[in-house]
Parts: C-alpha cells; sequence; structure tokens
C-alpha cells in the first residue's frame, strides 16, 4: 500500500466528499456496495471496536501520540510476529465457535485483540484513525496500512469467505482507495454530528428501512455459500444497497 490517494486527479486532495466520490469513481475504484469494499468497511469497524454501522467511531488518538509519532520503519510495520500467533491460535480452537462480526456475521471479533496488539508492539496504545488529519497523513496512512495487513491475513486464512471477493478488486492499491474513501466519509458524519444533533437518528431511521432487505440479502448469501456456488454468482444475490 503505497500509492498516494491524494493525487486521485490533478494532483489534488478533494474538498467535498461529492468530488471524492466523483474521482475515485475516475480512478477506477471497487463500488463501495462491491464484497471487496464491503469486507473492509465491516473488518476496520471490528478492528476499531464499533461493528454496528449506527455507532461512534473512537475518538482520535490524544495529541501526546500523535506528536510523537514516527511512521514505523517498513521492518516493523511488516512483522508478522503477532500474525504468527493469531494462526496459532486459530490452529487450536474451532473457528464455528468464535463470536463473529460484520454485516454478514463472519469475521472473528478476536481478530482486534491480535490488531491492538500488533498496535502495542510498535507503541501505539489508542486504536483509531487521527479524524481531524487529512486521510492520507502520515499516521492516517501507516494506520491504515496495518488494517490493510491484519485484513490480508483475514482473508487469505478464510475468515472472510462470505464476501464472495472479486479478484480483479482484491489489489493493495485498491484497498487503499477504499480506506481513504472510507476515513473522508467517517469524517463528514463527524462533521454532521457536529451541526445537527439529530443527525445520527435521521440516519438511523433510513438505516431501519432497509434493514429487511439487508436481511433477505444476508439470507441469499449465506444460502449460497452452503450450497458452494461460484463467487460470481454469489454476488449477483449480494444487496447492492448495503
Amino acid at each position: 500500500m503505497t500509492a498516494n490517494p491524494s493525487n486521485l486527479q490533478n494532483g489534488s486532495m478533494p474538498t467535498t466528499v461529492t468530488n471524492l466520490r466523483s474521482q475515485l469513481c475516475a480512478s477506477g475504484i471497487p463500488d463501495g456496495n462491491s464484497a471487496f469494499a464491503r469486507s473492509i468497511h465491516d473488518f476496520t469497524r471490528v478492528v476499531l471496536g464499533v461493528e454496528a454501522a449506527n455507532s461512534d467511531v473512537p475518538p482520535s488518538p490524544p495529541q501526546s501520540q500523535l506528536a510523537t509519532f514516527e511512521t514505523p520503519s517498513n521492518e516493523a510495520s511488516a512483522s508478522s510476529v503477532i500474525l504468527a500467533r493469531f494462526r496459532s491460535y486459530l490452529s487450536e480452537h474451532n473457528l464455528s465457535s468464535l463470536e463473529v462480526g460484520g454485516r454478514i456475521k463472519c469475521i472473528p471479533v478476536v481478530c482486534r485483540q491480535f490488531f491492538v496488539q500488533d498496535m502495542a508492539r510498535v507503541d501505539v496504545h489508542h486504536v483509531s484513525f487521527a479524524w481531524d488529519q487529512d486521510p492520507d497523513s502520515p499516521y492516517n496512512m501507516w494506520f491504515a496500512s496495518m488494517i490493510w495487513k491484519h485484513w490480508t491475513f483475514a482473508k487469505n486464512t478464510g475468515l472472510l469467505y462470505k464476501y464472495a471477493i472479486s479478484p480483479s478488486d482484491d489489489t493493495a492499491a485498491n484497498g487503499k482507495k477504499v480506506m481513504f474513501r472510507w476515513i473522508h466519509g467517517r469524517q463528514a458524519e463527524l462533521r454532521q454530528a457536529a451541526r445537527n444533533l439529530n443527525w445520527r437518528q435521521v440516519k438511523a431511521a433510513r438505516e431501519k428501512r432497509s434493514k429487511r432487505k439487508k436481511q433477505l440479502s444476508d439470507h441469499r448469501v449465506d444460502t449460497c455459500v452452503a450450497l458452494a456456488v461460484p463467487a460470481t454468482l454469489t454476488r449477483i444475490f449480494m444487496n447492492p444497497a448495503a
């Protein structure tokens, strides 16, 4: 994940969510409703400890952490020590017995435990994005790369099997753009919430109206997975509005 997402168009940072979506669309980023994007959104919420879509994201790290933050070396960031422990943990436990999260309930919530351990290994103890910084700030870009690292591990160990991810979407460059868009979206929500105290209630009502449709979609996907339907066909039954 080394591409700079601020260079999406003419080398300039998008100033609004609308402009951001336009630039990302032009750059070929996978749709926000694709299985690839949804898996990243859900995984990110699980490791941040805010699985529910209407939950508040954790606050930014304290300034004391951000002021002294130095991007860890590539060697330190890429270390597989914690992931080796996670792999050992998975080999010793029945996956079907693990508590799971995500919109289609397949991501073990224990993923957060090992993510937090990986952060602590490089002396980062407040697990969250810096919401008041640009998505491509050094801290946010590094934090996003660590989420991608753990997401990739989860995918490669079969923990994201229900998402029917398209191989053409599954690239590090796309992952970074999806994460960039997700951060921008959460920042926009935080600004909106600060301006309108009833914003969350309005959002909750909108989500409630689509809940039944999501439930039907999830049931169809579960059925396809149980019947070993090919991923290309399973994606047809995924809720495009989820």
